[in-house]
């Protein structure tokens, strides 16, 4: 095995590690965005108390005087919002994460393959070597 082979190898190792890492964060923003729509659908109900996490496994009960919604837009702004105009943000969040989350499993089949190639590649300069 030659020294630009294996230094393509470990290349290849890290990008694959680094989109594995990436694919967990999108994974965990998925769950996260999955518990969102939950507490959501709660928030709808007829409910006039609810708990609210404070962190840490903390919380506290709230009671709910108005179903409108502040949410984040970007840019330190914020705008009033229903639960359903919520959700809707939520829904294209999510398929922008389930993009995200295709491009980078291509990906990793496309190292996937890469590796196996430069391996058999390798096994066969052994073999051929060794004869």
């Amino acid at each position: 095995m030659n020294q630009d082979e294996v230094l393509e190898f470990r290349r290849i190792e890290q990008e694959f590690e680094q989109l594995s890492q990436q694919l967990q964060l999108i994974e965990q923003n998925f769950n996260e965005m999955s518990e969102l729509s939950l507490s959501l659908d709660e928030i709808e109900k007829e409910n006039k108390e609810i708990l609210v996490s404070i962190g840490r496994n903390i919380f506290i009960p709230v009671e709910i005087k108005e179903k409108k919604l502040i949410v984040g837009v970007g840019n330190k702004n914020f705008i009033r919002k229903s639960i359903p105009e919520t959700k809707k943000i939520i829904e294209g969040q999510n398929d922008k994460l389930a993009d995200a989350k295709e491009k980078i499993m291509g990906k990793m089949q496309e190292l996937q393959e890469e590796m196996e190639r430069l391996m058999k590649n390798i096994n066969e300069k052994e073999r051929i070597k060794n004869r």
